[in-house]
């Protein structure tokens, strides 16, 4: 037992000092942060843990990400109450959060916006942490992935910036496994594209700009509904970012990278 321990501390060292060398280069990244916040707390470094979590707090301000700002909220409530400078960063940010939170009707337009005009760096992000979590990367692995989703990030693309992309392009030698674990773990069927006929009718339900940058491809209807193809199956904004666009109920299923670049090509 005391063996499995050290091994476990050893590795979220590794972790630590890994994503406080990303933080080096990429200084403002949410993501990394939070993964580093994160990390400290599971190797019970508390002060270590609170200082990130005051920097992830800094930045999520500046940046004005409602969502990081709701998850530095929750941690906060976490910690004993009574503390002054605590109570100060908390009734900050919520006045933060009150001020940029946008009407419904606006929120909902600012989100179909942002998702049509580039991809989901961030959703990436978490997923290749959620892929590292669950053993199916090795350290290694989600170091690169990072530097590339970074690297790639930055580029005008044909397709979207996802984590299945790096990894097919890569050759990555468990993909098959690492589907079947995505299926299984969000329930979610892979589905083969090319046993649907192309309709072009179905294609143009999403723009193809929208369908470049983010990983959502329709593929076919069932009744009103469509059948959208997507590649990452952690990401629901996409789903009802999706809806949004197409205007009726989307049901979502994993695909192959490969397949989604064939299917992206037909719909230009």
């Amino acid at each position: 037992m005391s063996e499995a321990i050290a091994g476990g501390r050893e590795g979220l060292e590794q972790n630590i000092e890994m994503l406080e060398q990303i933080l080096e280069v990429m200084p403002d990244d949410l993501f990394t942060m939070r993964a580093l916040f994160e990390a400290s707390l599971k190797l019970q470094q508390p002060e270590k843990a609170f200082a990130t979590l005051q920097r992830l707090d800094d930045l999520s301000r500046s940046a004005g990400n409602l969502e990081m700002i709701d998850y530095v909220l929750v941690q906060y409530a976490s910690i004993a109450e009574g503390d002054g400078e605590i109570q100060l960063r908390v009734e900050r940010l919520s006045a933060v959060k009150h001020a940029l939170a946008p009407e419904p009707d606006e929120a909902a337009g600012e989100s179909v916006a942002a998702a049509a005009g580039g991809g989901r760096v961030e959703a990436e992000m978490a997923l290749a942490w959620e892929l590292y979590q669950d053993g199916i990367l090795t350290q290694e692995e989600y170091s690169y992935i990072l530097h590339d989703l970074t690297e790639l990030s930055g580029n005008k693309m044909d397709v979207p910036v996802t984590v299945l992309h790096i990894l097919h392009d890569r050759q990555f030698s468990r993909f098959d496994r690492l589907m079947t674990h995505l299926c299984q773990r969000y329930s979610m069927p892979v589905m083969a594209l090319s046993q649907f006929e192309d309709n072009e009718e179905i294609s143009r339900q999403l723009p193809v700009d929208f369908m470049s940058a983010n990983g959502a491809i329709p593929f076919a209807r069932v009744g009103r509904d469509l059948l959208v193809g997507v590649l990452n199956p952690m990401d629901r904004d996409l789903l009802r970012d999706a809806e949004r666009l197409a205007g009726c109920t989307c049901h979502r299923y994993l695909v192959h990278p490969e397949e989604y670049d064939r299917q992206l090509k037909k719909a230009r």
